[in-house]
């Protein structure tokens, strides 16, 4: 038999089909099957010049969720995201109600100042304590920080500012808007 084969190859003959009772047989899924496959919610992280996309897809609802934040570093605490919005985190118990913050090297700011504009855009406020209601979290309205470089935020008079760099954040949020997040709805933050 295997030098028939052989032989065949050899002469240039090609070998017999496999009849189809021979083939490993594989079952086609169910309706249910695919249906539940397609229900499942999709995860995709990209990392983009420092910052982290994660976007999930739901298919159930078919509706994309989406994360955009900077890590924490050694240098500086994690900012986040959230559809009209910054949110710069400090440590969860550090009150921030007092805090001031300075785009680039404009005046500074009271953030509070901050917080008609927040409401209009339904930016929720971190939910901390009675103490801390901030949650150690201060948010600024993207819309002054489009051409901003850094941030420096002082929590307290007695301290000295925090610097946090928002080199790559245009690139990496247009990028999450090509990739689905395409409303401001679609962008959550995580939390704290």
């Amino acid at each position: 038999m295997i030098m028939g084969v052989i032989a065949a190859g050899v002469m240039g003959l090609s070998l017999p089909a496999v009849p189809d009772w021979m083939k490993p047989h594989k079952p086609k899924p169910s309706e249910r099957a695919l249906q539940k496959q397609a229900d499942k919610v999709r995860r995709k992280v990209y990392q983009l010049e420092g910052w982290v996309m994660t976007i999930q897809t739901d298919g159930f609802t078919g509706q994309p969720r989406c994360h955009l934040y900077s890590p924490r570093t050694l240098s500086q605490g994690r900012i986040n995201y959230e559809g009209g919005a910054l949110g710069f985190a400090f440590d969860r118990d550090e009150p921030t109600q007092d805090a001031w913050y300075r785009v680039d090297h404009q005046n500074a700011k009271r953030w509070q100042d901050t917080y008609p504009e927040l409401v209009k855009l339904r930016i929720p406020l971190e939910g901390g304590t009675l103490l801390n209601p901030s949650g150690g979290v201060v948010l600024i309205p993207e819309a002054e920080l489009e051409t901003a470089r850094e941030v420096h935020i002082r929590l307290e008079d007695t301290q000295s500012p925090k610097r946090f760099r928002l080199r790559g954040f245009q690139k990496a949020k247009q990028a999450a808007l090509d990739n689905g997040c395409d409303t401001p709805e679609s962008f959550e933050r995580y939390r704290w």
